[in-house]
């Protein structure tokens, strides 16, 4: 994937969804709600790594560890901004 896609997909996702993308190398990102300030703890929600044709999500909260897999970065995306809707409160 190359890095303008990236960075378009973090601003596509930042605008919609409130996730936000940040590369780590080329198959990881930390994956952040946008709606928390920098030094808030609750602004980091997990790890997303592509994998074995797949994007394994990490989850460092609600549930620390928990692990999902989708088939597409796109998929993981989706699924990350709903449970991000369904799950996190700001403030």
């Amino acid at each position: 994937m190359g890095k303008w896609y990236e960075m378009s997909l973090q601003q596509e996702t930042r605008t919609r969804s409130h996730v936000e993308l940040t590369p780590l190398s080329t198959t990881a990102w930390r994956v952040c709600d946008d709606r928390f300030d920098a030094r808030d703890v609750r602004r980091v929600v997990g790890y997303l790594q592509s994998m074995d044709d797949e994007y394994e999500m990490l989850w460092m909260r609600p549930r620390p560890g928990a692990t999902y897999r989708y088939p597409t970065l796109e998929a993981a995306v989706s699924a990350i901004a709903l449970r991000l809707h369904l799950t996190s409160h700001p403030h």
